[in-house]
C-alpha cells in the first residue's frame, strides 16, 4: 500500500468521523458555547468566501453563488425561529431544527461523496495527472452554489445564535 492511499484512508476516516458528528450535533440538545460558535463562524466565513471568490470569477458561478447564500441564509433564519433554547445546570442549552439543518447537513455530504465519485472515474487520482486536469474536475458551476448554501446557513445561524445568547445572559 502506497502512502497516498494511505493518506487518502485517514483523510476519508476523518471525514467520516466528521459527518457522525455533524449529525449527532444536529439531533438533540447542545450547550451553547461562545467560543466554539465565534471560532467555527470564522472558519466557515473565510472557507465560504474563498468559494464565493473562486466562483464570482465566472458569470454562471456567480449566479449560483448567490442564490446558495440567498438560500442558505433564508433557511438559517427560519431554523432560528423554532430554535429551542433552555436552561440547565446554569447552561444555555439550545436544539435546531433537525429537519433543516439535516437537510443542509444531508446535501453538503451528498455533493461531497458525488464530488469524489466525479473525481475517481475522471482519473483525478491517477500518477501522471496533470495538476490543471486535477483543478478542472474540481470544479462546477452549480456545486459551490450548493456548498454555500451550508456555509451560509451555518454562518448567518451563528450570528443568530450569538446575539440570542447574549439576551439570554441579560434576562
Amino acid at each position: 500500500m502506497s502512502v497516498q492511499m494511505l493518506i487518502w484512508i485517514v483523510l476519508g476516516l476523518f471525514v467520516i468521523y466528521r459527518i457522525y458528528l455533524r449529525f449527532r450535533r444536529t439531533f438533540g440538545w447542545q450547550e451553547l458555547k461562545h467560543r466554539r460558535v465565534r471560532t467555527m463562524t470564522i472558519i466557515l466565513s473565510l472557507v465560504g468566501l474563498i468559494f464565493f471568490a473562486e466562483g464570482a470569477m465566472h458569470p454562471v458561478s456567480l449566479v449560483s453563488d448567490v442564490a446558495g447564500i440567498v438560500l442558505g441564509t433564508a433557511l438559517a433564519w427560519y431554523s432560528s425561529t423554532v430554535t429551542a433554547f433552555e436552561h440547565r445546570n446554569g447552561k444555555v442549552l439550545y436544539r435546531s431544527s433537525a429537519w433543516i439543518a439535516g437537510t443542509v447537513s444531508l446535501l453538503f455530504f451528498v455533493r461531497l461523496i458525488y464530488r469524489m465519485i466525479d473525481m475517481v472515474q475522471s482519473g483525478y487520482f491517477q500518477q501522471g495527472a496533470q495538476m490543471s486536469d486535477r483543478l478542472a474536475v474540481m470544479g462546477s458551476s452549480w456545486s459551490a452554489g450548493l456548498m454555500l448554501i451550508m456555509f451560509a446557513y451555518y454562518v448567518t445561524y451563528n450570528v443568530i445564535l450569538l446575539n440570542k445568547q447574549k439576551g439570554l445572559q441579560r434576562s
